[in-house]
């Protein structure tokens, strides 16, 4: 069993039978989902960053974010790993800001 627990600019993609296969979400201002909790908990995206500082949605730390919709919360996924699933790759968001999964 994989468990996946993302919070921040950090993304896991595991390869299956070759293929790539994001298993976590990007926290980031362009989410559309994450707009909508922000915005639904009256928080604020300011050019493009939560409050106007943070370029993600989800973090530890950074306190001072909370009343402009930051969370600690993080996605989870659960996975059975199959035979033809290879390897898992994680990667903060500089590598994934150049490469594709």
């Amino acid at each position: 069993m994989l468990y996946i627990a993302n919070v921040g600019d950090t993304r896991a993609v595991l390869s299956k039978s070759g293929q790539a296969e994001r298993m976590s979400v990007d926290d980031k201002c362009d989410n559309i989902d994450e707009q909508i909790r922000i915005k639904q908990s009256n928080g604020l995206i300011v050019m493009n960053r939560v409050g106007g500082v943070l370029a993600v949605t989800r973090a530890f730390g950074d306190h001072s974010l909370k009343d402009s919709g930051l969370i600690a919360i993080p996605h989870i996924v659960k996975y059975t790993l199959k035979p033809f699933d290879k390897f898992l790759v994680i990667a903060s968001d500089g590598v994934w800001d150049e490469l594709s999964d």
